[in-house]
């Protein structure tokens, strides 16, 4: 079953601007992984309204059935938001101080659940029934186990999601097989050392210099370890230290993240930490004591089968130039997650216009009318 272009943009034009006062009522109210309790309930609203099976999850989280079982093909969007205060001085700007759909999930949210509504009004005529997945939590990585552990998609054996980027061209979208985004792991390294008076730094070990060394000499590891044809990012995002400005610190806290495509190349750096941890820290006369979270997210590998029995639907909906090669990102996706029990792919959909603001800024503000293009990339991917 293919709906014709022209039919399908009708029907896009008729939700659409309930679609998006849908959309900026959960930017409004934006919330955190597994706290999406309004957002919830906010989907669960136009399901009923639509008559469209659903089931709801403790303390967030939705699926959505269309057409017959078994659900062997699923949709997913994610519902979680971010710690980011907002400062776009948009009309529907943020009422949660300090919370903000500021990765584009809210858009992801509607383009899926507006995709449901228009293949709930062609149900009779698919194929195979459609699971449509709300997910929470996606930033902190718990949300696709969380989803996979409710049973909920037990039967499922593909699986396809997007996510919108306001540093690629409106208009624009990347569907392409193979490796699209990175596996993540984390790291904590505590450094303790001695403290005491800031001038007599003679009796005391600073954890603050330890750590301060500790944190240039990770950057060698890429640089000096690694075959430069491997793809791979250490990155510390985080670095705590001492308590007073006349004091030396006795204890700092590094946290941080590797990003790379294969088990063998995270294997040697996350050992490569380690070692310069306890290495660093000796030659400071102090200790470091280091935490590994192993592969929070594995590596996005898009499959390239299911890509093309997409595009044999997209191309009908779908401009020749709107395609566009995106190179594969060191960014982490959940999505990864539901691809180690099923075949998956994941598309890049361009929103950015003019001067944009990247994801996960304050300023982030996504081309609202890219709605139209996910919910034609969510049918494709259905009826494919």
């Amino acid at each position: 079953m293919i709906v014709k272009l022209e039919e399908l943009d009708r029907e896009i034009e008729k939700i659409y601007e309930e679609a998006v006062s849908f959309r900026r009522r959960l930017h409004e109210y934006p919330e955190l992984g597994m706290e999406e309790v309004q957002t919830t309930a906010e989907i669960v609203e136009v399901l009923q309204k639509y008559e469209i099976k659903y089931k709801s999850f403790l303390p967030s989280g939705v699926v959505a059935y269309v057409g017959k079982p078994p659900y062997k093909r699923a949709l997913r969007g994610d519902i979680d938001a971010l710690n980011i205060i907002e400062q776009t001085n948009l009309s529907y700007c943020s009422k949660r101080e300090g919370f903000m759909h500021a990765c584009g999930h809210d858009m992801h949210t509607t383009s899926l659940l507006y995709s449901a509504i228009l293949l709930k009004q062609m149900e009779e005529e698919l194929r195979e029934g459609i699971l449509f997945i709300f997910q929470p939590s996606e930033e902190n990585c718990k949300g696709a186990n969380f989803m996979m552990e409710t049973g909920a998609l037990d039967n499922v054996e593909e699986i396809f999601g997007i996510h919108i980027f306001t540093d690629i061209e409106a208009g624009k979208i990347s569907l392409e097989a193979g490796e699209r985004m990175a596996r993540t792991d984390k790291f904590k390294i505590k450094v303790e050392g001695a403290g005491g008076h800031a001038g007599k730094p003679h009796q005391c070990i600073d954890a603050t210099v330890a750590a301060a060394a500790l944190v240039l000499n990770l950057q060698s590891i890429v640089s000096r370890e690694l075959d430069p044809i491997e793809t791979a990012v250490v990155t510390v995002g985080s670095l705590h230290s001492g308590t007073a400005y006349n004091i030396i610190s006795k204890e700092a806290y590094i946290e941080g993240t590797v990003r790379s495509f294969s088990e063998e190349t995270a294997e040697k750096i996350l050992a490569a930490i380690e070692r310069i941890a306890d290495d660093t820290a000796r030659a400071y006369r102090a200790t470091a004591k280091t935490e590994l979270e192993v592969a929070a997210h594995p590596p996005l590998i898009n499959d390239k089968e299911f890509i093309e029995k997409i595009m044999m639907v997209a191309k009908e909906y779908f401009k020749e130039d709107e395609w566009i090669h995106v190179n594969k990102m060191m960014l982490g996706e959940d999505f990864a997650n539901y691809q180690k029990k099923m075949r998956g792919c994941f598309a890049f959909v361009g929103a950015g216009w003019g001067e944009y603001y990247p994801n996960h800024h304050p300023k982030f503000n996504p081309r609202e009318d890219v709605l139209k293009q996910c919910i034609k990339l969510y049918i494709s991917a259905a009826i494919a």
